[in-house]
C-alpha cells in the first residue's frame, strides 16, 4: 500500500470533517422548522408530517405538500437555513402518483439509512480489530469514517422519533447477510479492508442518492444529499488509496443502493 499519498488522504480527511459539520444539523432543522410555532404550520400540516391521517392529507393523496410549502417558506424567511431543492407541487394537481413518496416511505428510508450507518460502524470496528491496517493515514481515515457514520446515525434519531418511528441501532441484517459477513471473512490484508470499505461506502452513498429523489420533504432531501456527499468523500479517499480514479463518474450512480428487500419498515 505505497502507491498513494498520505498527505492527500489527510487533506481529504480535513475536507470530510468540514462536510460533516455542514451535514449534521439538517435533519434536526427539517423537523424544527416544521414544528416551530413561528412558521404558522397548522395542526393538519404537522399531523401530515408526523404520519397522522387528516381530511386534507386524504384529499391530497396522503402527500406532505403543505409541509413542504412551509419548509420552503421558512427557507425564504430565514436565509442560510434549509434550501428547497425541488419545485413545490401545485396542490390541485397532486395525486398519489405525482408526489415524491409518502410519509410511511420516508420513515422506512430513514430507518434503513440508520441501519446502514450502524452497519458501517460495526464493519469499521471489525476492520480496526483485524490488525490488518498498518498505514497510519489509513487507520486515521477508518477511525474518522467510523465516527462520522456514528454521528450520521445519531442525527437520524430526531426525524425518526418525530415521525413516530423506532430508532434502529442494529446493523442492516439484509446487507450483513448478503455481502458484509462474507467480505469480512475474506479479509487478508490492508488492501482487502479498503476494498470492503469502498463497497460499503458505495452502498451508503448511493442509498442516500436514491432516497433524495423520493423523500417528501425538501428539507429531508437536502439532508440526504448532504450526508450522501460526506460518504461520497469517503469513497474518494478509498479510491485514491486503492489506485483508482478518485471520482470515476461525473454523477453518483444508484445501482448499488440497497434493494428495497432490505428496507427497515
Amino acid at each position: 500500500m505505497n502507491d498513494f499519498s498520505s498527505d492527500e488522504i489527510r487533506r481529504n480527511l480535513r475536507d470530510s470533517a468540514q462536510d460533516q459539520a455542514a451535514a449534521l444539523p439538517l435533519f434536526a432543522s427539517a423537523v424544527d422548522q416544521l414544528l416551530d410555532p413561528a412558521t404558522g404550520a397548522s395542526s393538519d400540516d404537522k399531523a401530515t408530517f408526523l404520519g397522522v391521517p387528516t381530511r386534507r392529507s386524504f384529499i391530497l393523496g396522503g402527500s406532505v405538500v403543505a409541509a413542504s410549502a412551509i419548509i420552503a417558506a421558512c427557507s425564504k424567511k430565514k436565509p442560510g437555513q434549509i434550501p428547497v431543492t425541488a419545485p413545490i407541487p401545485d396542490p390541485s394537481a397532486v395525486s398519489p402518483t405525482t408526489v415524491p413518496g409518502s410519509v410511511a416511505n420516508d420513515l422506512a428510508l430513514l430507518r434503513t439509512a440508520q441501519s446502514i450507518e450502524a452497519l458501517a460502524v460495526f464493519t469499521y470496528q471489525k476492520a480496526l480489530d483485524s490488525g490488518l491496517l498498518t498505514t497510519p493515514a489509513i487507520i486515521d481515515a477508518v477511525k474518522l469514517f467510523q465516527s462520522q457514520h456514528q454521528q450520521h446515525a445519531e442525527s437520524l434519531n430526531g426525524p425518526i422519533t418525530g415521525a413516530g418511528g423506532k430508532i434502529v441501532t442494529e446493523p442492516n441484517q439484509y446487507l450483513l447477510d448478503a455481502a458484509i459477513t462474507k467480505e469480512l471473512a475474506d479479509l487478508t490484508d490492508e488492501k482487502s479492508v479498503l476494498a470492503l470499505a469502498r463497497d460499503l461506502e458505495n452502498i451508503a452513498a448511493q442509498t442516500y442518492t436514491g432516497a433524495s429523489g423520493v423523500l417528501t420533504l425538501p428539507a429531508l432531501r437536502v439532508a440526504a444529499m448532504t450526508i450522501g456527499n460526506v460518504e461520497a468523500r469517503h469513497i474518494t479517499v478509498l479510491n485514491g488509496a486503492l489506485g483508482f480514479a478518485p471520482v470515476p463518474l461525473p454523477i453518483m450512480s444508484t445501482a448499488k443502493a440497497i434493494d428495497p428487500k432490505g428496507y427497515v419498515k
